[in-house]
């Protein structure tokens, strides 16, 4: 580990140097103020978050003053999670790709070693997982869409009211998870009058870009220029309104959207045209509650986040692709207090994810009139056609509590129905080869063809016709799953033991499992403050339905024509069937749930006027998913050749392995809160996701050259820790305060990630005894450090509201995210930038 004095001596360097011109900002606002104030004195911070203590000490929660504080320009309170120990992020975040600055979904997590589709996420208690393939990133891929993430819904930070984890530990009251579990809570309803409006905005002008000593040294090898740095802008704006209803309840409407618009540019085969592309995300949000009575409380909320993204190609024209992402979620919920504690909850989610695309793509000769948009020999425009995609999910849960004997009996139902559609509402086509003198096959002058049919952009008589295409059938794969869940739970206190044991049952339709996962956790009280905590917990998974629905594309046909020349002109014939292309085979049959055992300990206590929190995870994940070639089979196309179809299996061959330790403390005094943690790990799994083959199967039997000698590859690969979002060692910092009479609240947020070796092909070849072998070695991933300031003032306070100025600054010591990256069509990386903002509450 590097983190220097000296780095941390630049923190407060920095600190230091900007305090002069807070204070003097809040100076000549103070002085600037005409209208007597109307705030309430004694503010104080809030906890970085808070701990939870006893059995639930694996639960951590951030309420809404340092949302508010800590959350970056972006909106997303995803990134609020690097604060805690057991979350991690993207290794290459700050890479500063077009596509990463235009996307607007919320960051992926890793939670205790989980893959980013392994957790329980939750808005307001409503299931907010995909089912569907999350895998593919790529907008122009003819047959699967990009807007599809782990996380289906999401909103804006201004709607947020609070955001829990659970890391370990977990209470039998949630499942269908084998990382963590989530649950995102929307602020709540006042029961007095207020509004609120806030506008922010960043660009490129408010950041330096930075490139690795790699990416600068391979251009300079090349000769070749760094190109322009990516030009972009983005807002954030909103408005929000809390109206009471009666004395009894309250209403509250929000809504909020980001937009991000970024300027590409097509090949050079194009002229290099410019066009910005643009994302936007949407959150509404609609929240009430009631008191139908003193113990009985109505609530229900409803959101919108729907999401769209704009691509298109870089080598082509009119080739305009809209993603989509986000959704719908709602619930009505009513909830009873008293002796018998119960709560009854309905929701309904909707997840869009499908695409919009033109219907048909065409690759047509550039000398033509048609074709002449482009100095390349053929040029392209239209795309590959809709793809619909959505998901949802019913959903009702009940659970009940009352006290027994010593201790607190809990139980409860969890029932969802989950409906998939994956849909090519109109058959699509790409159409190529044209048919003219320099072709591969039977040239023909362009003058000489005569189309058969009135001219179009497959044929023009007297130019060139197009001898091929490519058809993408319609269809539609749809596939129902019902999800049964049933939990109780028994908390006692036994003198100064607080034992807690629970058990969880859970069955999905689609495979067919009926999962028992026990749920173990003890607490000694063994001071005043002072808890040794231990558990031993099961986890069980969900269904994924990728494969499902892949069961069930349709094969891929491929026509082809020539034609027949009539004196001098060559009429172009009908079109035939070339070639059937048979889309790959997958299928699911006899699959076992996956699993998560898991072992932790924890102590928590007081220290040095704050609070401590030791904590171990020990986890083994079995039966994970991931595929296997089961059959190759050899057929005959309609030309007579013979091709090859391969036909997958989805299988529980995956596994991954956490052992993580961290040591968090924080501490509150005054107008100051500080929180500082740290974590040690080693997360290391065979499979990246459920669509790879497992490097235990992959890899069996191969043998490589490694440290001087020839060595078996699957048991190299098996020393390696993961590669992404499971960086083995880090530091946590924050610091939150309130200065000049609470008028000016700042936050620094520190994190440093150590850098980690993996063991790596080098791409170089080995003869040992005669047989040759690839070269593996020892690949350094460096470390870096992160600083990020966020500051807001109250440049004007009065009894009609408060308007604050808001900066927020990311990467604030312009470190390199990257130092060994090297990447030649995009080569920038994020370092210092900046967010700038008002806001209006009243």
């Amino acid at each position: 580990m590097k983190c220097s004095a000296t780095s941390l001596g630049a923190i407060a360097l920095v600190l230091a140097s900007s305090t002069p011109a807070l204070a003097q900002a809040a100076q000549d606002a103070e002085e600037a103020e005409a209208l007597p104030e109307a705030v309430a004195e004694g503010e104080r911070v809030d906890d970085a978050y808070e701990i939870g203590t006893g059995n639930d000490s694996g639960v951590s929660t951030i309420t809404r003053k340092e949302i508010e504080a800590r959350t970056p320009g972006s909106g997303d309170v995803n990134q609020l999670l690097k604060i805690l120990p057991s979350v991690q992020f993207d290794r290459n975040e700050g890479i500063a790709d077009r596509e990463a600055i235009q996307d607007l979904r919320p960051a992926d997590i890793s939670i205790s070693g989980g893959r980013i589709y392994d957790n329980l996420v939750t808005i307001d208690g409503v299931d907010a997982n995909s089912r569907l393939d999350i895998s593919n990133d790529n907008p122009f891929n003819f047959n699967e869409v990009a807007g599809a993430s782990a996380q289906t819904l999401w909103l804006d930070s201004e709607l947020i009211g609070a955001i829990t984890l659970r890391d370990s530990s977990v209470s039998a009251e949630y499942g269908r998870f084998t990382g963590g579990a989530l649950d995102i809570q929307t602020r709540e309803a006042r029961r007095t009058f207020g509004a609120s409006a806030n506008v922010n905005y960043s660009s490129d002008a408010l950041v330096n870009y930075i490139v690795s000593d790699g990416t600068r040294a391979a251009y300079e090898a090349s000769g070749d220029p760094l190109p322009d740095a990516p030009e972009f802008r983005k807002w954030r704006f909103g408005v929000s309104l809390d109206a009471p209803i009666g004395d009894r309840g309250g209403l509250l409407v929000a809504a909020n959207r980001s937009r991000a618009d970024v300027l590409y540019f097509r090949s050079a085969g194009y002229d290099f045209e410019p066009g910005f592309r643009s994302s936007v995300s949407d959150s509404f949000l609609v929240s009430g509650n009631y008191d139908l009575a003193p113990d009985l409380v109505l609530s229900g909320q409803v959101s919108y986040s729907p999401y769209e993204s704009e691509a298109a190609n870089q080598n082509g024209i009119d080739n305009l692709i809209t993603s989509k992402g986000g959704g719908l979620a709602s619930n009505l919920r009513l909830t009873a207090t008293g002796d018998v504690r119960w709560d009854i909850k309905a929701s309904f989610a909707h997840n869009d994810t499908s695409r919009t695309a033109p219907p048909a793509n065409y690759s047509i000769p550039s000398f033509s009139a048609n074709g002449n948009v482009c100095s390349n020999t053929n040029c392209t425009q239209g795309g590959f056609g809709d793809l619909d995609q959505t998901q949802d999910t019913y959903g009702l849960t009940a659970k009940i509590g009352t006290d027994v004997g010593p201790g607190e009996l809990r139980g409860g139902l969890d029932l969802q129905r989950i409906d998939v559609l994956r849909e090519r509402p109109e058959t699509a086509f790409a159409f190529s080869r044209a048919l003219v003198e320099d072709a591969d096959e039977n040239p023909v002058p362009p003058s000489a063809i005569v189309c058969s049919e009135p001219d179009s952009l497959t044929c023009v008589t007297g130019e060139y016709a197009l001898g091929q295409y490519s058809e993408y059938r319609a269809y539609t794969a749809d596939i129902g799953i019902d999800s049964v869940g049933l939990w109780a739970e028994y908390d006692m206190s036994l003198g100064d033991v607080d034992l807690r044991a629970g058990v969880r049952y859970d069955y999905e339709s689609f495979l067919g499992n009926h999962n028992v996962a026990p749920r173990l956790a003890a607490t000694w009280n063994i001071a005043p403050g002072w808890e040794i905590t231990g558990g031993a917990n099961r986890y069980y998974g969900r269904s994924m339905l990728t494969y499902a629905i892949r069961e069930q594309y349709p094969d891929n046909f491929i026509y082809r024509r020539t034609g027949t020349y009539v004196g001098g002109d060559y009429v172009v014939d009908d079109w035939n069937l070339y070639r059937t292309s048979v889309s790959t085979g997958y299928s699911d049959s006899d699959l076992d749930t996956p699993y998560s055992d898991e072992l932790t300990a924890a102590v928590t206590a007081p220290l040095l006027g704050g609070k401590l929190r030791a904590k171990g995870i020990y986890r083994d994940g079995r039966d994970e998913f991931a595929k296997s070639l089961r059959r190759v089979e050899d057929y005959v196309l309609e030309t007579g050749a013979t091709a090859t179809r391969r036909f997958y299996v989805m299988t529980n061959d995956g596994r991954s392995e956490y052992r993580g330790v961290s040591l968090e403390w924080m501490r509150t005094f005054g107008k100051h809160t500080i929180a500082l943690n740290t974590n040690l790990s080693k997360t290391s799994s065979n499979t990246e996701n459920y669509l790879e083959t497992s490097f235990d199967v992959e890899e069996e039997g191969e043998f490589v050259f490694y440290g001087g000698e020839v060595v078996d590859l699957v048991a190299l690969l098996n020393e390696n820790q993961r590669l992404e979002y499971a960086s083995p060692f880090f530091i946590n910092a924050s610091w939150t305060a309130l200065w000049f009479d609470d008028r000016l609240t700042t936050n620094v947020n520190l994190r440093y990630r150590d850098g980690f070796e993996q063991i790596e092909d080098t791409g170089v070849n080995e003869t040992v005894d005669g047989r040759r072998y690839d070269v593996y070695d020892i690949v350094l991933y460096p470390e870096r450090i992160n600083v990020d300031l966020n500051a807001q003032i109250d440049v004007l306070r009065s009894s009609f509201g408060t308007l604050t100025a808001d900066i927020r600054a990311s990467n604030l010591l312009d470190t390199i995210p990257a130092r060994n990256s090297v990447q030649i069509s995009q080569p920038y990386q994020y370092g210092r930038s900046f967010w700038f903002g008002l806001k209006f509450r009243y």
